[in-house]
Parts: C-alpha cells; sequence; structure tokens
C-alpha cells in the first residue's frame, strides 16, 4: 500500500448495505475487488446485528491512501457509514458519530468544511454513495457549528 502523504478531503461512503459489520465489508474488498486491504479508513456502526450503533470502527490504516474514491484516494480519508442509505436514514447516533469525527479530522489537517465530500459529488463517480437519504450540506452545516 502508498503511504498517504497530504489529506485535503475527507469523503464521506456508505456500505449500501444494511447488515454489515467491518470484517465482512475487508474481506470482500480483498477477496472480490482484489484490494490490500478495507478500502475505508474508518467505518460508523449502524443499529442493525453486527456492529455497535455510533461506534468509530478503523478500517485501513490511515497512515495509508485509501482504495474508496477514484481520482482522490491518494489525497483523502474515506469514512463509511454502515447501512443502505438509499433505503433507510442513518441513526441519530451514527450522524453525532460522524460530526465528531469530521471535526476532529478537519481541526488535525487543517481541512475546509467543502472539503468534505459526499462520494457522488466526485466526477469520477455515478452511485448515489452516501445515499438519497444523507444530507451532506446539513453534516457540513452542523461540522461548522462550534458545540
Amino acid at each position: 500500500m502508498n503511504k498517504l502523504n497530504i489529506v485535503n478531503y475527507i469523503i464521506v461512503h456508505h456500505t449500501s448495505r444494511n447488515n454489515d459489520f467491518p470484517f465482512f465489508i475487508k474481506m470482500r474488498h480483498i477477496y472480490l475487488r482484489g484490494w490490500e486491504n478495507i478500502g475505508y479508513h474508518y467505518l460508523i456502526g449502524n443499529k442493525r446485528p453486527f456492529t455497535i450503533n455510533g461506534k468509530l470502527y478503523v478500517g485501513r490504516p490511515e497512515a495509508f491512501e485509501g482504495a474508496h474514491a477514484i481520482g482522490y484516494n491518494k489525497e483523502s480519508l474515506a469514512v463509511c457509514l454502515i447501512g443502505d442509505f438509499d433505503k433507510v436514514s442513518p441513526s441519530s447516533k451514527q450522524m453525532k458519530a460522524l460530526v465528531c469525527f469530521l471535526k476532529k479530522k478537519i481541526k488535525q489537517y487543517n481541512i475546509p468544511i467543502e472539503s468534505i465530500l459526499a462520494h457522488n459529488e466526485l466526477s469520477t463517480t455515478t452511485k448515489t454513495c452516501p445515499g438519497k437519504n444523507v444530507n451532506i450540506e446539513l453534516i457540513r452545516a452542523l461540522c461548522k457549528n462550534n458545540e
């Protein structure tokens, strides 16, 4: 895996599966996609079986480039909400954990709020990721809030 030398963006994703677990995702990425590791740096559990609602799980080590967004992997971190947010909405615990995580990383890497991106905002994808029920503008607004 290549080292991640700079973080200019944080890309928000979803798994497109309501019943999922970081280890299952890692196995799919390694054995079905042929990647060296899970593609996401972090994942946030949902209220369904297999994960703890709102828990932040570590995926790919942050020191290495992710495998999650063509054209952005060399300069971004990936955080993935576990669930299919085209069908359901993220839990309040997931949203709280996401905003807390984003605030921490914005400060750590001095990233502007506008550089928090939904995967579907990238020109390199046609996916709905992180799903139609994830409001990235609201997430950015909450990250601006100092509370």
